[in-house]
């Protein structure tokens, strides 16, 4: 059985390329991309919809800490936090 130890604590540090801090009246565009992506909220609430350029605009979600929402293979999104939220985005296996 291997036993390798973590190197890096949990919890609150620097943000990786996938996280973002979202605060209010500023909003987060997730352009489109050729997979599935799950947009999760880590901490706060979010709103959250369908850019004004598809098909299907102003589909809204409004997300707290623990969810996710599933943004399909080429759909742009955009994201503001409700005040302020921590959000992971996570592709879709």
């Amino acid at each position: 059985m291997n036993t390798v130890s973590m190197t890096k604590p949990h919890g609150k540090s620097s943000p990786g390329p996938w996280q973002w801090q979202l605060s209010s009246q500023t909003v987060r565009r997730f352009k489109p991309a050729p997979g599935a992506r799950w947009l999760a909220v880590e901490d706060g609430r979010v709103w959250l919809t369908r850019s004004q350029r598809e098909l299907e605009a102003g589909e809204d979600v409004w997300l707290q800490a623990g969810d996710r929402h599933l943004l399909p293979p080429g759909s742009e999104w955009v994201a503001e936090g409700w005040p302020e939220a921590s959000v992971l985005m996570l592709e879709a296996p």
